[in-house]
């Protein structure tokens, strides 16, 4: 009876302690519920937080600001010492540098000059030195990370142009170095532009293991041009890639070298037609050809000594001679107008497009003490005339470029020829040969002539026909004109 009765004291003080806390709970919250109470509440947990975040903001804020405050000179001297130990080459930082957060840390420094060799390469607008944001509390002491360049205009010749190359040697890891907005003059020995490049992107990646990686953007006359290098210092591996949009053209290079020794592979992608050329360089001797044999040739570099063969299928020779043609305009740079440059190409167009009734046309390039010659240029005409071109060389004048050398044509078959033409019978004269000299301005794509000897034929009668034709300025180029003309040339010359 006794333990019955403790135990029931015992659970009913129990079952007391349950209920209180119960009614403690449901108390507390609707102190909580009430309105006033909880806003009182919620202002004190705000004030709280808010002061929290604040002094974490401020905090971070003032730390990555510090390097703003940091001496000036010796930010310029370290960046300097940093550039040159990390790219090898010399900045020239003569304005004080500004200190911006966003979008990273980072320096920005107005004309900047680059000297390479001792000599200065370029100027810049400006540069941005992004750094490192790890021990802020070293004062004076800073970690440069990735450099942009803005608008540099680069004066390279062939003394410094080593300096691209080296960039994609460096064994600097895990940075980058990019130009952005930039121009490149090429310059001769003299100073004077050959040709100038727009280049909207040019960007160096030095990733760990050595694995370095150029990728640019580049317009050189009007032409745009995607490249992109890829180079493995630790397997001695090089690989490009570079795009012709608008020629649709694409060349792959994959090379390796060892030493002095370098060999290699080129995949040629034009208008979905491939072609590979394999090549080797030993003892500043370089031998190539192509895997269908249509191009193969020999080049001494030291000194300078090409000799080629190239043999092409199907080409539009209407468009080598376009104002926007790669060949013209590197004519017009003069840019093989070099003393080093010495050589022969022999060359041999098949079935060249827009030329009807012409099979094959043969010719050789000639490269000599800084002049281009054409020899042994010639074609047969409809198996009924043979056409030889002779001590052809290229000129600048007054800015237009220009052929000038002599022609012959001699006729196998000319009945066969007065019958393509449809020349009346009136007309057609017994010819066995027509020499003279010419001038041709590929710019206004206009002939004109001199000397003209046709056999059996008065003198006076061709230079008659001479002045007329020179006159009129013709462009013979068209099918319907150069029809015309010749059936005038065939009517005038009958008239004595």
């Amino acid at each position: 009876m006794l333990k019955k009765k403790n135990f029931n004291i015992k659970f009913s003080k129990l079952l007391l302690s349950i209920t209180k806390r119960i009614e403690s709970f449901f108390n507390f919250l609707n102190f909580i519920i009430n309105k006033k109470n909880f806003n009182l509440w919620k202002k004190s947990l705000d004030q709280k937080i808010y002061i929290i975040l604040a002094t974490i903001f401020i905090g971070v804020i003032t730390y990555f600001f510090l390097p703003a405050f940091y001496n000036d000179d010796k930010i310029r001297k370290q960046l300097k010492n940093q550039i040159l130990q990390k790219y090898n080459f010399e900045v020239k930082l003569d304005k004080i540098p500004q200190y911006g957060l966003f979008p990273k840390p980072h320096y920005l420094l107005n004309d900047a000059k680059i000297y390479y060799d001792s000599k200065i390469l370029s100027n810049s607008k400006n540069i941005k030195v992004f750094i490192s944001s790890k021990n802020n509390f070293e004062f004076n002491k800073i970690k440069l990370n990735n450099l942009v360049f803005t608008e540099t205009d680069f004066k390279i010749n062939r003394k410094n142009f080593n300096f691209f190359i080296n960039l994609l040697n460096n064994k600097t890891a895990d940075q980058n170095l990019i130009f952005l907005k930039s121009k490149l003059f090429y310059l001769d020995e003299n100073d004077n532009v050959i040709f100038f490049s727009d280049l909207k992107k040019l960007n160096y990646r030095y990733q760990e293991s050595l694995l370095n990686e150029m990728d640019s953007k580049l317009e050189i006359f009007n032409l745009p041009i995607n490249l992109k290098i890829n180079h493995d210092i630790t397997n001695k591996k090089v690989l490009s890639k570079i795009k012709f949009s608008s020629l649709k053209l694409k060349l792959e290079n994959i090379s390796t070298y060892i030493d002095d020794e370098l060999a290699g592979e080129i995949d040629l992608n034009y208008i979905n037609k491939d072609q590979t050329v394999t090549y080797s360089l030993k003892n500043k001797n370089l031998i190539f050809n192509t895997s269908d044999k249509k191009l193969s040739g020999e080049i001494n570099i030291k000194p300078f000594f090409l000799v080629s063969n190239l043999n092409l299928q199907n080409v539009k020779v209407k468009d080598i001679f376009k104002d926007n043609s790669i060949l013209i305009n590197l004519l017009k740079s003069e840019i093989f107008n070099n003393k080093n440059l010495n050589g022969m190409i022999s060359v041999v167009l098949d079935n060249p497009i827009n030329l009807k009734h012409i099979n094959r046309i043969k010719f050789d390039i000639q490269f000599e003490q800084g002049l281009i010659f054409i020899s042994n240029l010639n074609f047969i005409f409809k198996d009924a005339a043979i056409f030889n071109f002779n001590d052809v060389s290229l000129i600048m004048d007054e800015n237009k470029l220009k052929f000038i050398g002599d022609v012959i044509v001699e006729f196998e078959d000319i009945q066969n020829l007065y019958s393509h033409f449809q020349i009346i019978r009136n007309y057609r004269r017994n010819i066995d040969k027509i020499t003279s000299n010419f001038v041709f301005n590929i710019d206004d794509e206009v002939f004109e002539f001199s000397e003209l000897k046709i056999s059996g034929v008065d003198n006076q009668i061709s230079d008659q026909y001479l002045n007329k034709f020179n006159s009129e300025k013709k462009d013979i180029f068209n099918k319907v004109i150069f029809r015309n003309t010749v059936r005038d040339f065939f009517k005038m010359i009958s008239l004595d």
